[in-house]
This record gives C-alpha cells, sequence and structure tokens, in this order.
C-alpha cells in the first residue's frame, strides 16, 4: 500500500485549493473503498487520483484502470508511484471535458468508478456520468457529507432535485461510510461520505432527465404548471390521471417510482 504521508513529506507535496484537492490519507478507508470497488478483473475509471494511493489498490485487482487527473504535477508523480502497473492509463484532463464517448472506448461496458470528488464539481462529475448512455456497473464516491444528501435525499426534503431522482433511478444507492476530517490532507472543514452506486440496469433515457428536470423548473408551482411547456395545458389532468398522481401535486413530493409512472403515461397519451 503507497503510503501517501510519506510521499507528501518527501516530495513536499502542497494541496492545490484552487483544484479542491484534499488526498485521502487514512489506510483503513482505502481498503475499504477498495473493497466497495469489487473491481475484480474489471475495467475501472478513477477521477482524481492525486497521489495514487487508491490507484495503487485498485490496480492489484483490476483489469485496467484509468485515471483522469487535472493536475500536471501530480500526473507526473503518478508516473513514479504507479510506475510497476501495467494496466493502469493516465490522462491529464479536467474530467468535465473528457468526451463519454472517450471514455466508452476506453472503458467498454460494464465498468467500474471510484473518485474522491472536489466539492466544487461533485453533483457536475457525478451526473456526467449517471445521467449519460455510459453503461456503469458501480460507483464509489468519496464526496463531503452535504453533497451526498442530494443523492440519498427523499420526496419532501429541502435536498430533494433533480439530481436525487436521477440517480436513484438508474442506481441503488447507499451510505456506506463517513469520513472525519482527519482521513485527509489537508483536513477539510466539513465531513465526508462514500457513496455507493449499484446499476439498476435500466437502459439510459433522456426523456426521463428532461421530464424530471422541466418537473423541478419552478419548484413551488405544480406539476400541472411546469410540465404544460412539455405536454400542453389540455393533455395534463389526463396524464396525471393515468400516472395516479393528484392533479395539485408539486415535483417535490413526488418519488422516482411516480416519476417512473408518469414517463410511461406520457407515451401513451
Amino acid at each position: 500500500m503507497i503510503n501517501s504521508k510519506e510521499l507528501i513529506k518527501e516530495y513536499g507535496i502542497k494541496a492545490n485549493k484552487a483544484l479542491g484537492q484534499n488526498f485521502l490519507v487514512d489506510e483503513s478507508a482505502l481498503a475499504a473503498i477498495t473493497e466497495l470497488a469489487d473491481c475484480g478483473g474489471k475495467k475501472v475509471l478513477e477521477i482524481g487520483p492525486g497521489l495514487g494511493a487508491l490507484t495503487n489498490e485498485l490496480a492489484q485487482q483490476a483489469d485496467k484502470v484509468v485515471c483522469v487527473e487535472v493536475d500536471s504535477l501530480m500526473c507526473s508523480l503518478l508516473e513514479k508511484t504507479l510506475a510497476g502497473h501495467d494496466c493502469v492509463t493516465i490522462i491529464n484532463r479536467d474530467f468535465l471535458k473528457v468526451k463519454t464517448d472517450e471514455l466508452h472506448s476506453l472503458l467498454g461496458d460494464g465498468f467500474i468508478v471510484a473518485a474522491n470528488l472536489p466539492y466544487y464539481i461533485t453533483s457536475d462529475s457525478a451526473m456526467k456520468l449517471i445521467d449519460s448512455p455510459l453503461i456503469i456497473k458501480r460507483m464509489v464516491l468519496m464526496m463531503q457529507q452535504e453533497a451526498a444528501e442530494h443523492f440519498l435525499a427523499s420526496p419532501k426534503q429541502k435536498c430533494y432535485t433533480p439530481v436525487s431522482i436521477i440517480a436513484q433511478h438508474y442506481f441503488s444507492v447507499s451510505e456506506k461510510l463517513r469520513l472525519p476530517p482527519s482521513c485527509y490532507y489537508p483536513e477539510p472543514l466539513v465531513h465526508s461520505s462514500v457513496l455507493l452506486f449499484e446499476s439498476r440496469g435500466l437502459s439510459y433515457d433522456s426523456a426521463f432527465s428532461r421530464l424530471v428536470r422541466t418537473a423541478f423548473s419552478m419548484r413551488r408551482k405544480t406539476l400541472r404548471n411546469n410540465l404544460s411547456p412539455l405536454f400542453g395545458k389540455d393533455a395534463l389532468p389526463k396524464l396525471l390521471e393515468s400516472a395516479g398522481l393528484d392533479q395539485g401535486c408539486r415535483a417535490e413530493e413526488l418519488s422516482v417510482s411516480d416519476f417512473e409512472r408518469l414517463l410511461e403515461a406520457s407515451r401513451e397519451i
């Protein structure tokens, strides 16, 4: 196992605050995350490998590990720390700028994702993967606890948003670990969560995302008002009735299964 604390000391590494860098240095947490990834013989995408501590563990089990790291200094270090792993490919780029077609060409279908996501790109990075045609078997994502709450949220909660619904439509989402600031260097001001996303095996459907996002376009308005540009005002009473929904309901009150029924009903009107 790579000792991140020794690497930091040996190379005089300082975290780049602009990139939201907080390196996971707790070895028991690294072992637990590797176990959750369950990547034996699989292809793995790692976002933000940093010092390569998690990458090293994944590479001992995976068939292939593709790392996307925006920091060129980290990439230079990764070339050294991961030199013994021929299965590792390092891409020096902003993950948000990597096209999904490129990811598919490198990883194919049914790959696994492991990531320690910086807060400022947490939702964007996760949704780039979730709300796309990529076929992902499992994701183990580390993020600040506040961000994790959006992926775990239930109807009527303040943090229940389109992100919650779209993520839970395609994946079963559960919190597996809570990590205190002491697990990271430098220590963040907040606790972090490790979420496990297990695929529900559903095919990607852009219409579902469009429906959910439109339904939340004005949070305090009723579903009938928000969805009228999408389906037409006259069609909505029948659509809501077909989906078994109250005529005055709001998006924030509906479960994932409610939205799934709504989508199916919309295809029959």
